[in-house]
């Protein structure tokens, strides 16, 4: 045996080229399904563990998907918002934790998620640098935020808003207070402030020097808040009719949740209410199925591509005919021969083997990473 891998060695490293390519040949057809797997598997935690954190959503009516993915997810934005007084409702009621979240705009493709304080106890965020927002005009950025945009404790960061502020006008600036930690979350790429920072980005309040009339010059408004003009932002209308575009709820039993289900049947009900684990195991289903047929494909491919490859031995052997007789003429039994090829194919299996390890235990390494990525 030992005779053997000695030869089949030798042979193989010899052989470089046509070694490494059935290695790589080998090594990507079993890679390919594993790291499916790897990745499927990372991707249904995230979603899952995100979404298991918060019982019900409470939303305007329309998709429940695009309500989940835009405000647990903040990926894209949900158009239809909800008023202050559902908020207020459901706090009237004490049925559990309620938690208001306005994310309709975004600045560098980053979400500003319009929250309160609760929202950052309940996701468990912990701060790396600085202080959570404690007025208007501040905001805590995830960490992916503050890395991409270079932001860093008293930066100013500029954010889009609605047509109230003019075209000509400078943008609102957002004064940067606090970096949370990385929590491979989508919480890594939100904007964090006070709703009511979200609702002068909306227009419905705006500071300015208290003596000015409203429409004269020194009536510009302010496009930094700071302590000193904090107190001359102010608001119009009734805040319980001010927007919203979801509400995190987490019932404190179950006879609350279904006291809460309750209240949304109703076919006139402009709101509605879906559990977000439910909504996320939906789209998993079919993530699944698409997985199963992408599987069946690398399946196919790999059947073909290992029928090449044992073509391409066999071929080899058949060209090998002279070598292998004169090992027969110098005394080696058939069993030997045998022996020496066997090492040969066990060693590039091994080999491959060995690869396909290596990858895939990478893969699952930064499987997270990658999904953060992909999808965040």
């Amino acid at each position: 045996m030992r005779d053997s891998l000695y030869l089949a060695w030798h042979y193989v490293c010899h052989h470089r080229f046509t070694t490494l390519s059935l290695i790589c040949s080998i090594t990507l057809i079993a890679y390919l399904p594993a790291a499916l797997e790897v990745i499927v598997n990372n991707a249904e935690e995230h979603f899952r563990a995100r979404a298991s954190s918060t019982p019900l959503l409470v939303g305007a009516k329309g998709s429940q998907l695009e309500l989940v993915l835009s405000c647990l997810y903040f990926d894209g934005v949900y158009d239809d918002t909800l008023s202050m007084k559902y908020f207020q409702q459901i706090e009237e009621q004490k049925l559990g934790l309620s938690i208001p979240i306005h994310a309709k705009f975004k600045t560098d493709e980053f979400t500003v998620v319009g929250t309160t304080s609760d929202y950052a106890i309940h996701q468990n965020l912990q701060l790396a640098q600085g202080s959570h927002a404690n007025m208007m005009g501040e905001c805590v950025v995830g960490s992916h935020v503050a890395k991409e945009l270079k932001l860093h404790i008293g930066s100013k960061l500029p954010v889009s808003s609605s047509p109230a502020f003019l075209l000509t006008s400078p943008k609102l600036r957002l004064k940067v207070v606090g970096i949370l930690f990385q929590t491979e979350t989508p919480d890594d790429n939100a904007i964090l402030v006070d709703l009511k920072t979200t609702w002068i980005m909306e227009g419905l309040g705006h500071g300015h020097v208290k003596s000015a009339p409203h429409g004269s010059a020194n009536a510009a408004n302010y496009t930094d808040i700071t302590k000193e003009n904090v107190n001359s932002f102010h608001f119009h209308g009734d805040e319980s009719d001010f927007p919203i575009t979801s509400i995190l709820v987490v019932p404190s039993s179950q006879k609350n949740e279904t006291l809460l289900l309750g209240q949304y049947f109703s076919a006139d009900q402009p709101a509605q209410i879906v559990r977000p684990q439910e909504v996320m195991d939906s789209l998993l289903e079919k993530v699944f199925m698409v997985r199963s047929y992408i599987v069946a494909i690398i399946a196919v491919v790999s059947m073909v591509t290992l029928l090449t490859i044992s073509l391409v031995i066999v071929l080899s052997i058949r060209l090998r005919q002279a070598e292998l007789s004169m090992m027969k003429k110098i005394g080696c039994s058939r069993f030997t021969i045998a022996m020496n090829l066997g090492c040969q194919i066990l060693i590039i299996l091994s080999a491959s083997v060995v690869g396909v390890v290596c990858l895939t235990l990478v893969t699952d390494l930064y499987g997270r990473e990658l999904i953060r990525l992909l999808i965040l």
